[in-house]
């Protein structure tokens, strides 16, 4: 039994759907990446991702903000804001109600950051 046109129009659209949902997630580029190793470790090149230097928070992708505090942030890092961890891409942890990469050393981080708090997030000093 084949199929009804309506039905092979719906699986189309599934499938096509799946198909650039999977290439955006696998895309360091995606115009909504929040987090990703490209954004942890190059933030000059993540273009608007969590970690990605900013000015304000129209120099991040949607739903991220610019946090603007000098000792944690350098004075202007686009991330999330949160209350607590579940608030943050798993990748992420909450700090100073923001959202920062989670680490075990140093090298975890991008240039210029550390991995403070009992070696738990990258911070900037």
């Amino acid at each position: 039994m084949r199929p009804s046109t309506a039905n092979r129009h719906d699986m189309f659209r599934l499938i096509t759907l799946a198909v650039a949902l999977a290439a955006c997630f696998g895309s360091a580029h995606c115009g909504d990446v929040i987090s990703s190793d490209t954004c942890r470790l190059e933030p000059q090149l993540c273009g608007g991702g969590a970690g990605t230097i900013c000015n304000d928070d129209r120099d991040c992708n949607g739903g991220l903000i610019c946090c603007t505090a000098k000792s944690n942030c350098a004075g202007g890092m686009c991330t999330l804001a949160c209350k607590d961890d579940r608030d943050c891409p798993a990748d992420m942890a909450c700090e100073h109600d923001v959202c920062f990469y989670r680490c075990e050393t140093d090298r975890d981080c991008a240039p210029g950051m550390t991995c403070e708090h009992g070696n738990t997030i990258c911070e900037y000093p």
